[in-house]
C-alpha cells in the first residue's frame, strides 16, 4: 500500500531546515496521520514565504518532538504489512526517518516512490488542482498529502483506460 507523505518546513534551501508539520494519507483513504511540532522550529528559522504561506495554515496545537516520534512509530505499527511512501521531495523522505527514529518500522519500505514524474502529467496535474479549488489548502501538509493521493489515484485511472 501507498502512504502520501507531505512535510511542511522552514525553508527550501537551507541549510538546516527544521521540520514543522508532516502528514501521511493512505492509498485507501482508510487512515490519516498529521502532526505540528511545537520544538523544532520557531518563526525566525522560516524564511518569509514560509511565514506567510505556511503558518498562518496551522491548526496547533503542536506537540514535542519526542511525542510526535511515539505517536508515528503507533501509526505505523498499526498499518498494513508492507507500506511504501509516496511523495514529491527526497527531503520530505529524510524528515520522515528522521522523525521515525531507529529502528526503522519493519512493515516500511526502505525506498520511496517518486511522485515527481508524474507532476508533468495533465491528468495528475489536474487532479491535484482540483484538490486545490475545491479548497484544499495548499501548503498545508495534510491537505497536500491528500492532493497527492487524488491525482495518483486519477494517474491510475487514466493508465487502465488507455489499456
Amino acid at each position: 500500500m501507498l502512504l502520501f507523505l507531505d512535510t511542511e518546513y522552514t525553508g527550501y534551501g537551507q541549510q538546516q531546515p527544521k521540520l514543522i508539520s508532516l502528514a501521511i494519507v493512505a492509498e485507501d483513504g482508510s487512515r490519516e496521520f498529521y502532526v505540528e511540532l511545537d520544538d523544532t522550529w520557531a518563526d525566525d528559522d522560516c524564511t518569509g514565504f514560509v511565514r506567510r504561506e505556511v503558518l498562518p495554515l496551522l491548526e496547533g496545537p503542536g506537540i514535542p518532538r519526542a511525542k510526535a516520534r511515539v505517536d508515528l512509530r503507533t501509526w505505523f505499527a498499526e498499518a498494513p504489512r508492507t507500506v511504501q511512501v509516496a511523495c514529491d521531495s527526497e527531503i520530505d523522505w529524510f524528515f520522515l526517518l528522521d522523525l521515525l527514529g531507529a529502528p526503522q518500522p519493519i512493515n516500511l519500505d526502505g525506498r520511496y516512490y517518486d511522485l515527481r514524474p508524474l507532476i508533468d502529467t495533465t491528468v495528475y496535474d489536474q487532479a491535484v488542482a482540483a484538490c486545490y479549488e475545491k479548497g484544499a489548502r495548499e501548503h498545508h501538509a495534510l491537505d497536500d498529502a491528500r492532493a497527492y493521493r487524488q491525482g495518483w489515484l486519477a494517474w491510475m485511472d487514466s493508465r487502465k483506460s488507455a489499456r
